[in-house]
């Protein structure tokens, strides 16, 4: 009984601990204690013995001068074990690489994860770098390329099942909001081969991706190249751009063990 009661005590300071880095995000990166308290309902005492733990760890780390809690070395040790990790992220880095300094234009890489797309690659344009890391965020999918193209070549049932779960909200006046002109759209994408998105989850930002296929021909990722509508230009690049990206996307799927059909004739 004894024994049983240790497990669930530590299956619950698992759980509680997991949930506390859960509390950090790009909008809180530093939190104080109670600030977990409330957030999870604990006791700030509970609170403190956990971040005391975790800190020694090297887990989370704590300002000693505001007293805010944040994200520890360990993590980001963590985080890139898993990048390392992902074959696609392999492939597809020098691909990303060579489309900026082609196009001058920032390449993203990212998959279908719990709803939403996840960025595991990016390059900056070296002409706007950004001050901080795409790598580990979430976007949603009606309303950026990689997430059409991620849903496009969905099966029917489960793009309807992420869309009813996750929903069509607006982010601008451009954003599709309708199911039915948004699966039109997807029936678009895969007729042309890639998505093209124009301001609708940024004001003055486009994108287009195209799909990254896996071995059994099963889209695994998307690419996309992004910038400012200036530089992107859709009315007179698009064509131009899509049809590189395309040849990029595909040495990728290549790299992952997909045979095209043009290959398998030669």
């Amino acid at each position: 009984m004894k024994q049983d009661q240790a497990a669930t005590m530590l299956t619950q300071s698992v759980t509680r601990a997991l949930a506390i880095l859960s509390c950090f995000s790009d909008e809180q990166p530093e939190l104080r204690g109670i600030d977990f308290a409330k957030k999870l309902g604990l006791t700030q005492s509970n609170v403190s013995r956990l971040l005391t733990t975790m800190v020694s760890l090297g887990y989370v780390e704590k300002d000693g001068m505001s007293g805010f809690y944040r994200l520890g070395p360990e993590i980001v040790s963590l985080g890139g074990i898993a990048l390392n990790n992902y074959e696609i992220r392999k492939q597809a880095l020098p691909e990303l690489h060579e489309l900026e300094s082609k196009l001058g234009l920032g390449a993203n890489l990212a998959v279908l994860y719990g709803g939403q797309m996840f960025y595991l690659a990016h390059v900056d344009s070296h002409k706007s770098p950004r001050m901080y890391t795409m790598i580990g965020r979430r976007n949603p999918l009606h309303c950026t390329g990689i997430g059409k193209v991620l849903l496009a070549y969905s099966d029917r049932v489960n793009a309807e099942a992420i869309i009813e779960e996750e929903g069509l909200p607006s982010y601008t006046k451009k954003t599709i909001t309708d199911s039915g002109i948004l699966f039109g759209q997807l029936d678009e994408v895969r007729r042309n081969g890639y998505a093209v998105e124009h301001e609708e989850l940024a004001l003055g930002r486009a994108c287009i991706a195209a799909p990254v296929k896996g071995r059994s021909g099963q889209v695994v990722g998307g690419i996309s190249i992004s910038g400012p509508l200036s530089d992107m230009n859709l009315p007179q690049r698009e064509h131009e751009l899509s049809a590189i990206l395309i040849e990029a996307t595909d040495r990728v799927s290549m790299k992952m063990g997909y045979i095209t059909a043009t290959y398998n004739r030669l």
